[in-house]
């Protein structure tokens, strides 16, 4: 007797077209599943065929084989079926195939019938053809209205495309990131396009972090579903991002694998790998190279022939063929239809009537260019977008200061670094503006001696400026003074000893030792990385001493921006916050917050206290800071790297959350003396270039506060309510802010203990904004 074997039962051509759409819509590769379900349909040319005819036909445009796409969409169609969904996609297919006037006869076909017989098709039908903002907007509404997430989608990721064409890079952003949210989790395709997008978007802006960070998933997503040409387009803008960082062996590395994959595909975009590469030649100096590889790219599109002939006119100027690179930058000024390509142009232009001896005319297109950067800049409404705008335009402002120098011109580089200091930060506060500013009036008025660095890539420069005057010096470039740093703050939050401190007090402080001497109080205005640095554990070689142990030092975000003294500084009423338990179970209790808060409050006889329970941010708002000179937090602080403005104090929990965020801190306007984050990281993670460490700190200034304490790592919960108990003591004795912490510190240095480590006592800076 026979045996029936158990077998699965045959795929249905239905199961087999919900397996290929579904894997369509996951960006997979879905031909084999519809080839192998259009071969079982045999002669069938019923709805089923038609829509897996149609699936097909997509899978193979995705592929970019468009020449089988005609085979699939045009056999006869059934008349039962002149109305259906099925139909519309069918003439959509063939509108994208197909050239006027036949590709306009398709599309109207298509939107009649969705807007007839499907109106909840008519929002995907009418985005096929939209090619304006208005086309764009109309085609949202119609998929709002039908409920049509997937193409919603779409739609605000095209509008996104559009308004970065039109250089309005954070209305990109927030379409992208809309965009984002709506698609559907699998959806690889859309994934890695959005992706793509905002890494570019950022790019522009000059946030180099986050467009890495939205490229590298571009790319890997790309990869993973064949979408070759796209990850040619993300390798060379994430190549671009590394080179702009200084890490031209990562960005050479993506522009040869770009080259490659676009060669290997014949694409255009291989025109602009090797451009990208020609330009890493130049940077390392080797002229015929890069004219060779530029010459061989020929550029297909407009912006890449720009970007072509720019590098052109620099390696002119780098040949001293000047005449030929003045006439190359003029005619890219003349043709440029973004502001980018126009402030690079007017930059390399500057630099040639620089290298001619035509000083005026250098100066005048260096200002064009600046003038052509705040243009841009000024169409920015977010302040986190803005933070970073200036990595845009470092190169730019890096070659006006060098001008300038060798010009002599000390105090107007001085004035043209300090453009780009703090910028957000300033329009919060609304300082003294415009470039005549007197640098020495500033420091007068202060009562104190300012050092303002600029870190560049060939050389760095410091400014002293004292009541006499100011006195520049050269630095080494900031590539080396970076690693310095990198180092010494490892060092420091591991509790080890070692020469960086010594390397770095060489660096920083010692060109100026003569102009120094004799100095009690310093502020200091850093820039990049140098944010990071309390230079006060900076060690003098001759002596063996912290720079503390010799000076006063308190940090500031620009000249602008340094505080004039104030007299009777113990004044006025304490607003204290304490929260031991943090809601996040994550965050360990505070053994020592109620202890700190004790000595905190004794040294006030007028405190307003919200602990424990009653310490939320809804109370803090509620007890108008305004009101207090002095405000001090005992908390768990959280510093976010990616969006700055997401650090956070951790309170207790209310209706709105347990986060008092820096956006929120900045939203109520203060008048504190003295406002003290006394929690980790209070003073940020991310360091912008020209407007420093944005955090908590950051946040309080720009809402007011004349002088801030942050911390620039961990606080160790044990050391610091003797810390901020000394310090209030010196205080209440009439001491400044800045000098009554130093006057702590000191104590903890010389204490004998495991707290005279840097570690327990450099944490904590004073910011000084208002």
């Amino acid at each position: 007797m026979a045996l029936f074997a158990s077998s699965a039962p045959p795929p249905t051509l239905e199961r087999s077209y919900q397996q290929a759409q579904a894997a369509f819509n996951c960006g997979e590769d879905a031909l084999p599943t519809l080839d192998a379900a259009l071969a079982l349909a045999g002669n069938r040319n019923d709805e089923t065929v038609w829509r897996l005819r149609v699936l097909h036909a997509k899978a193979l445009l995705r592929r970019g084989n468009r020449s089988k796409v005609l085979d699939d969409v045009s056999q006869p169609f059934p008349v039962a079926l002149a109305n259906s969904d099925v139909a519309i996609d069918r003439l959509l297919v063939l509108s994208w195939i197909s050239n006027d006037p036949d590709s306009t006869r398709y599309f109207e076909q298509a939107k009649r019938i969705a807007t007839t017989k499907r109106p909840k098709r008519l929002g995907e039908v009418l985005f096929v053809h939209a090619r304006s903002e208005r086309e764009l907007t109309e085609a949202l509404s119609a998929a709002k209205r039908a409920g049509d997430v997937a193409t919603e989608a779409n739609i605000l990721g095209k509008l996104g495309v559009v308004a970065a064409k039109n250089e309005r890079f954070a209305e990109a952003i927030d379409f992208a990131q809309r965009a984002r949210r709506l698609a559907g989790a699998c959806d690889l395709t859309f994934l890695h396009r959005t992706e793509g997008n905002l890494g570019w978007y950022y790019n522009e802006l000059g946030d180099l972090d986050s467009a890495e960070e939205h490229l590298r998933n571009a790319v890997a997503v790309a990869a993973r579903v064949h979408a070759d040409d796209n990850r040619v387009v993300y390798l060379l803008q994430l190549g671009e991002s590394e080179m702009s960082r200084g890490d031209r062996i990562a960005a050479r590395r993506d522009f040869v694998t770009a080259r490659d994959v676009a060669v290997a595909l014949g694409s255009n975009h291989s025109a602009s790998a090797f451009i990208d590469i020609a330009t890493l030649e130049l940077l390392d100096g080797h002229v015929a190279q890069a004219q060779h590889i530029n010459e061989t790219a020929r550029p297909a599109t407009p912006p890449v022939t720009l970007q072509s002939r720019i590098l052109s006119g620099r390696i002119d100027l780098a040949r001293g063929s000047l005449d030929a690179a003045r006439d190359v930058f003029l005619g890219v000024i003349g043709e440029a239809t973004t502001k980018a390509a126009r402030w690079q142009a007017e930059t390399w232009l500057a630099q040639v009537y620089a290298a001619r001896h035509e000083e005026q005319q250098a100066d005048a297109h260096f200002r064009t260019a600046i003038a052509t950067v705040d243009e841009a800049r000024s169409e920015i409404d977010s302040n986190e977008l803005r933070f970073s705008f200036p990595d845009v335009a470092a190169q730019l402002y890096d070659a006006y200061i060098e001008f300038l120098v060798e010009q002599h011109r000390d105090v107007d580089a001085l004035r043209i670094a300090e453009l780009n200091r703090a910028r957000t930060l300033s329009e919060e506060l609304k300082p003294e503006s415009g470039e005549r500013f007197e640098p020495v009036a500033k420091v007068r008025a202060a009562r104190t001696v300012a050092l303002s660095y600029r870190l560049g890539r060939t050389r760095s420069f410091l400014w002293v400026i004292t009541p006499a005057g100011v006195q520049r010096f050269d630095l080494p470039p900031a590539e080396t003074i970076q690693q310095t740093v990198n180092a010494y703050v490892k060092s420091i939050a591991l509790r080890q000893s070692g020469s960086y401190g010594d390397d770095l007090y060489r660096m920083l402080v010692a060109p100026a030792a003569g102009v120094l001497r004799g100095l009690a109080e310093i502020a200091i205005i850093p820039d990049g990385r140098l944010a990071a640095l309390n230079f006060e554990t900076l060690v003098n070689p001759a002596t063996h001493r912290y720079w503390i142990e010799d000076v006063t030092i308190e940090s500031a975000p620009s000249l602008r921006l340094l505080s004039a003294a104030r007299s009777d500084p113990a004044a006025g009423r304490l607003l204290l916050v304490e929260n031991a338990q943090p809601p996040d179970r994550t965050l360990p209790p505070l053994k020592y917050a109620t202890e700190e808060l004790r000595l905190v409050r004794s040294h006030f006889p007028n405190v307003t206290a919200l602990a424990g329970a009653e310490a939320t941010p809804r109370a803090y708002v509620a007890a108008e800071p305004e009101r207090y000179a002095f405000i001090h937090f005992v908390a768990h602080g959280v510093a976010t790297q990616q969006r700055p403005l997401d650090s956070a104090i951790v309170l207790a929990s209310d209706p709105t959350g347990y986060k008092l965020y820096a956006r929120e801190i900045l939203a109520h306007r203060l008048n504190a003396r003295l406002v003290t984050i006394s929690s980790c990281f209070g003073a940020g993670r991310r360091a912008y270039q020209g407007e420093g460490l944005v955090g908590l700190a950051w946040a309080f200034l720009g809402a007011g506060a004349h002088e801030v304490i942050a911390a620039l790592w961990e606080v160790n919960d044990r050391a610091t309510p003797d810390l901020m108990d000394a310090m209030y003591t010196a205080i209440r004795n009439g001491r400044d802010p800045v000098d009554a912490l130093r006057i702590a510190k000191l104590k903890l240095l010389h204490s004998h203990t495991i707290y005279a480590k840097p570690f327990y006592w450099a944490t904590f800076v004073v910011y000084t904004g208002a």
